[in-house]
């Protein structure tokens, strides 16, 4: 016999959040302060018929820097949760 399950599906989304900054890092700090001033400042709505709730998974994986004024994207930088760069091909415990 089947019974319903809740079944709780851990995502990792993506925010854009827009700050003025001298720098990159200085970039990262204000966003993540922004970020988390007042708790997740995005609403999740689930619209799927089975989709009971949704929610952030608390977890910083990482994050990007997008320069505004480079549309070719060449000075963006990938870093991690330390606010260290990540290089390309370099596992991050290396």
């Amino acid at each position: 016999m089947n019974a319903t399950h809740h079944v709780h599906i851990y995502t990792v989304i993506r925010v854009k959040v827009a700050v003025e900054a001298g720098d990159q890092h200085d970039a990262l700090k204000r966003a993540d302060q922004v970020f988390s001033a007042q708790g997740f400042p995005v609403r999740l709505v689930p619209v799927g018929e089975h989709i009971l709730d949704a929610e952030p998974a608390d977890e910083v994986i990482g994050y990007l820097v997008d320069e505004v004024d480079d549309p070719e994207f060449l000075r963006s930088t990938a870093y991690d949760v330390e606010f260290q760069p990540c290089i390309p091909g370099k596992a991050a415990s290396q």
